[in-house]
């Protein structure tokens, strides 16, 4: 069993933003299509999944669970470059893996305070009033919590950055005896939403209220209880994780019945004030092996894309990442 925008850059066409002539040529390395594509140098033998990517633009950070560190044993967060580019000559989105992968002072500092020995999944970034969030759960209690670390925005990249990070804190107001794993936050920070079997052996998609009068960190850590509402149009009697939110798209995996085999990848879209029966994203994505972890984002003129991961065959082993256009089977 598997685990696991802001302002877009418009200046895309890569070598430092210099026009392209109609006629240059470019070596494309992971060609983004209308069914998945494995992004091979992203991926490794061991399970790679759980992905995050905060910010999609020219040059993307891309966060995800991966084993690959100690040999299929525990699992860390990892962080990786990727380069986007849409090249209308021949209208195609193309993905490539820099090999010059260095960390930033941030990204050294995050993945050194985060991975332990305990299994660390679902990374997650936000930000919100002038704060930077990375959210993510680990088993050290024994059971999955929701953890998170944070930082002013200005703390980084700018000449009188503090380079603070705080944490990591636990999420009290909904952390429990059981798991609780894979939080997102909706598109008007409203309400955070994560998985957990709390209730019974099946995993079920809940939320809460987000208090906007409190700063979040102190909101989340707080001992006072809030209300916490199961899901019940999301959710089933079976399995039903990782739940992904982008503007009015909620995309989750799900071992429910009717499904292609394993879990499945299922989408929800929210209108008139409430979320819609999840639709299943059909054979295009979805096989017979699993499917887990998808997150969606928005690039240039493609207003849906999806990255999950899955251990169908043909994969470098394990679970491997991959991305497709979703814009087409959305239904209207």
């Amino acid at each position: 069993m598997k685990e696991s925008i802001s302002t877009l850059i418009i200046c895309l066409i890569l070598v430092g933003c210099t026009p392209l002539t109609p006629d240059y040529n470019f070596e494309y390395e992971i060609i983004i299509a209308d069914t998945a594509t494995n992004l091979q140098s992203l991926n490794s033998e061991n399970d790679d999944y759980n992905s995050n990517l905060p910010y999609p633009a020219a040059r993307s950070e891309i966060y995800f669970s991966s084993n690959r560190n100690s040999a299929g044993d525990n699992y860390d967060i990892i962080c990786k470059a990727i380069d986007i580019s849409y090249h209308e000559k021949d209208n195609i989105l193309n993905f490539s893996i820099p090999t010059n992968n260095d960390y930033s002072p941030y990204q050294t500092k995050l993945l050194e305070l985060i991975n332990t020995l305990h299994d660390e999944l679902g990374p997650f970034s936000f930000g919100a009033n002038g704060w930077n969030y990375f959210f993510y759960a680990n088993n050290e209690s024994g059971d999955f919590d929701i953890k998170f670390v944070y930082t002013p925005s200005l703390d980084w990249g700018t000449y009188d950055g503090q380079q603070r990070l705080s944490g990591p804190s636990n999420v009290t107001i909904v952390n429990s005896e059981s798991d609780d794993l894979y939080p997102t936050i909706n598109q008007d920070k409203s309400k955070l939403f994560f998985c957990s079997n709390r209730e019974n052996e099946s995993f079920d998609i809940y939320s809460i209220d987000i208090n906007s009068e409190v700063l979040l960190h102190d909101y989340l850590t707080s001992e006072n209880s809030v209300q916490i509402f199961k899901e019940s149009v999301l959710s089933s009697n079976s399995n039903d994780k990782c739940p992904s939110i982008n503007g009015n798209i909620l995309v989750f995996a799900s071992d429910r019945d009717g499904g292609y085999g394993g879990y499945d990848l299922y989408y929800s879209q929210f209108i008139n004030n409430q979320w819609g029966t999840p639709v299943n994203f059909g054979d295009k994505i979805n096989s017979s092996s699993d499917e887990y972890r998808p997150i969606t984002f928005s690039f240039f003129n493609y207003s849906n894309l999806m990255i999950f991961s899955s251990n169908r065959p043909g994969g470098k082993g394990g679970f491997d990442l991959y991305c497709v256009k979703i814009n087409d089977l959305l239904k209207k």
